[in-house]
This record gives C-alpha cells, sequence and structure tokens, in this order.
C-alpha cells in the first residue's frame, strides 16, 4: 500500500515545495507524518490544518465529499 506521501496530488505537492524554503523544518515534519500513514482517516485534524497552510489550498469551495475523503489533496 502506499503512503499518503505517495498520493499527494502533484499540485499540493509542488505548492509545498514552493514553501519549504521559508518553512522548511514545518513541512519536512509533514512529510514524516505523511510518510507514515497510508489511509486519509488516520490523519488528524492537526495534520489537515497544516497541509492546508503550507500547501496554501483554497478550502472554500470544498463540499462535503472533499472533507470526507479527502479528494482534494490525495489521490485516491
Amino acid at each position: 500500500m502506499t503512503t499518503l506521501l505517495e498520493q499527494l496530488r502533484p499540485e499540493v505537492a509542488i505548492a509545498l515545495e514552493k514553501n519549504r524554503d521559508k518553512y522548511d523544518l514545518n513541512i519536512t515534519d509533514l512529510y514524516c507524518e505523511l510518510n507514515n500513514k497510508q489511509l486519509y482517516s488516520e490523519l488528524n485534524i492537526g495534520t489537515m490544518r497544516e497541509i492546508i497552510l503550507w500547501s496554501d489550498v483554497n478550502v472554500y469551495n470544498w463540499d462535503t465529499i472533499d472533507w470526507r475523503f479527502g479528494t482534494k489533496l490525495f489521490i485516491n
């Protein structure tokens, strides 16, 4: 089974890398956490907040499916 780090959508991964110069420690910690998890349901709210924050994802147009299954962040 692939890790959540490997399942990140390309646009999310690119956005995280763009912010890595400014927030290297935070994003490195996030990568470590995503590398240790395989299912979206394993994520906690804090990790979700960090993904959204460091990747500059706009969550205002997300619907319940996007939140429930992580479709805007991960390739299912």
